[in-house]
Formats: C-alpha cells, structure tokens, sequence
C-alpha cells in the first residue's frame, strides 16, 4: 500500500516498514528533549518532588546513570509477593535526530512545526517505569502520568517531550499548562491518531497508536468521502471508549458512526479486529463506516 501523510505531498510518499512491530510495553518509554545541557538533579531532589505528586517514596538507586525510585502509592502483585513499582530517569545523552524517523514526523499533529522544534533539541533524558506492567493499566498510565509531569516540572528548561509509543510530540509548556482531567491524561497524551492518504486514490486511513502499549487495541478507519477531522474525532472518542471500560466491543458489533459530521445512534458502524493497515503491525479494531468504506473487509 502507498500511502503519504495528510502533512506530506504526493512526491513524498512514505515507505512502510511492515517488520515494525508494536508489542505490550513492559517499560514505558517518555523522553525529556532539551535545546541546551541539562543539570540533572540529585536523587534527594527527584524525591523530594515525587512525594510532592505521590506521597512516600524510596529511592532504589541513587545512580545518576539510572535513578530509580519506588513509588509506595502503588503495590505490583508478583507470584512471590507484592512490591512497589518504580519510576526511572536515565543520565543525559545527546538527542540523535534520526532516532525519530521520517514516518513518525509525519504525524506530529500537536505542535505547529514538529521538525523545526525536534532540530533545536540536542540532549535528552529518559523516564521509565519497571516493575509496573503488571499493575492494572489505568494505574500504571496514572503514574506514568504524575512520572511526566514531575520530570517536566524537574526541568525548567525542556523544550519537548517525546511519547515514544505514541509517536507524540509536544511542547514542555504543553505538559506544564494543561487542563486535561486526570482521568483522561493518558488518551491526550499517550494515545496518536493518525492521519494517511492512500496514494493513487481518494481513499484515507485514520488509525490511533497508543493503546497496544498498555495491551488495549487501536483503532482504525479505512475510507473515503467522510471529512478527515470527523474521522479523528470519532476515533478520539472511541480510544476514550475502550480506555474506559476495557476494550468491550467485540468483533461483529457495532458502535455508534458519524451522521453530519457528528457522532450518531441513527448510524452504526460494525466493528472487527484484524491486521492494522498501517505500521507497526499490532491487531487493530477497525471500524467499517458504513456506505463511506473504502478498501476490502472480510
């Protein structure tokens, strides 16, 4: 399939990687980007600001290569006992521009210029969580959450923030002045939906990227004669959905579909989980939007 981002022209089409897999996320993976140098604090101080957003909080190892503490809010239920889970800050590195691939830059949505922003960053840090896979996931998302939010805090000069298993790109000050709900944290800023033009025809593929990390399926539309920003609404709406109750929809039902540009009973769209069109290959629910479906459906 050729296809090019709704951001890029036709003499740009974007070449797939169809060995690009996406998989559960047993360490979660958000970088820091910086325009100069960072000071990485000290353990003590990284402490002090995690109790500041989660109460009690050990530090596991002071080291500034790998600084982990473990967040007592929390318990990991293991076969040999329950333990706390931790978040990780890595030291400084240099911020290799090629580390965020064309394919990728396609589908920064959430900032004005995604790649004039990535070329002034030049150094980044690395957050994480362990021990936190097997939390339930709207825990672990929760404090992955606080986790981004403390660091940005940490750090008054970031520049961005990369949501690696998103693909999502935002300025610090983006993280710092949201007004997002708690509760919906997790689908604003770990959740992409994407937007592709299918090259040789009018058809369009919006899907999300984001879900699978936690072991929840995408979502995605294979169609044509629908606006493009309705299709992304309804798929926003519909990640919140699934993030929500757990992915409920089975394959063969429906769900409500777009009429005039906006979400609709009177119109349902059936829903199966196959393939996903798009890389990284992952098991999709795709979503057949009724008379405007484009491309071939068992």
């Amino acid at each position: 399939m050729g296809l090019f981002s709704k951001k890029k022209g036709p003499k740009e089409e974007l070449k797939q990687n169809l060995e690009e897999k996406a998989e559960f996320q047993n360490l979660y993976q958000i970088y820091l980007l910086f325009e100069e140098k960072p000071v990485k604090p000290e353990a003590g101080i990284i402490r002090t600001a995690l109790e500041e957003t989660f109460g009690a909080i050990d530090i596991v190892s002071p080291s500034p290569a790998l600084t982990s503490f473990a967040v007592k809010k929390y318990l990991a239920q293991f076969k040999d006992g329950a333990l706390p889970p931790q978040v990780v800050m890595g030291d400084v590195q240099e911020f290799r521009q090629d580390s965020i691939d064309a394919f990728s830059r396609s589908q920064l949505w959430d900032v004005a210029d995604g790649d004039a922003l990535l070329e002034r960053c030049r150094y980044e840090i690395f957050l994480f969580d362990m021990m936190a896979s097997v939390l339930e996931y709207k825990e672990r998302c929760e404090m992955m959450m606080d986790w981004m939010e403390t660091a940005v805090r940490l750090f008054p000069d970031c520049t961005a923030v990369w949501v690696k298993p998103a693909g999502k790109l935002f300025t610090a000050d983006q993280i710092r002045e949201h007004r997002i709900p708690r509760e919906d944290r997790f689908v604003y800023f770990g959740v992409n939906a994407r937007l592709f033009n299918i090259s040789g025809s009018d058809d369009k593929v919006v899907d999300t990227l984001g879900l699978y990390a936690i072991g929840l399926p995408d979502v995605q539309y294979h169609f044509r004669g629908l606006e493009p920003q309705a299709v992304v609404n309804h798929a926003y709406n519909v990640a919140s959905y699934l993030y929500d109750a757990d992915a409920p929809v089975k394959s063969g039902e429906t769900i409500d579909g777009i009429a005039d540009g906006q979400l609709s009973r009177e119109v349902q769209w059936k829903c199966q989980y196959e393939d996903a069109l798009i890389q990284p290959v992952r098991v999709v629910m795709d979503i057949c939007p009724g008379e405007y479906a484009a491309g071939h459906r068992e």
